[in-house]
């Protein structure tokens, strides 16, 4: 009944579209068995990249900056949520990456806390910050700030 289909047979030389047998299965659009992601997926690239990251976010705070450590740190974060997939359990170096990034991530908030802290309940500190400024800016931080908040920086002509 189906002998004279000459796109039935694997073994027909004469198909334009080939053999149909480009998965294994016959069917030259893909396998539905399988499942959505090809061979070989587990988000070792993304593990890798959120480890590396974490281990950024860690060196940055320890070199004393402010922005990084945040910006590295949740990026580690969301690389390491993504390299998990639909997998229950996560890569160990998506987990070390989460835990590098977040030991950096609260160590840098401790220490900018502390700092503003310090900033505003020692005058001595104040001080020496007033000192610096007026040597910079030639204004106080105090005026600097009042200045900002009273007219929102913008100075009339």
């Amino acid at each position: 009944m189906y002998d004279n289909n000459p796109y039935n047979n694997t073994n027909n030389n004469d198909n334009p579209y080939g053999n149909g047998n480009l998965y294994g299965n016959g069917n030259p659009y893909g396998n539905p068995g399988r499942g959505r992601y090809p061979n070989g997926f587990s988000g070792e690239r993304l593990a890798s990249a959120a480890m590396i990251m974490g281990i950024l976010t860690l060196a940055t705070f320890i070199s004393m900056t402010i922005y990084p450590p945040f910006v590295f740190g949740s990026i580690a974060i969301v690389l390491a949520l993504l390299s998990r997939g639909r997998i229950p359990k996560m890569n160990a170096k998506a987990r070390a990456g989460i835990i590098c990034a977040t030991i950096g991530l609260i160590a840098n908030c401790a220490l900018c806390g502390t700092s503003i802290y310090m900033l505003y309940t020692k005058p001595e500190i104040m001080d020496q910050v007033n000192d610096l400024f007026e040597s910079q800016y030639g204004m106080s931080y105090e005026e600097m700030l009042r200045m900002i908040l009273d007219d929102g920086g913008i100075s009339a002509p």
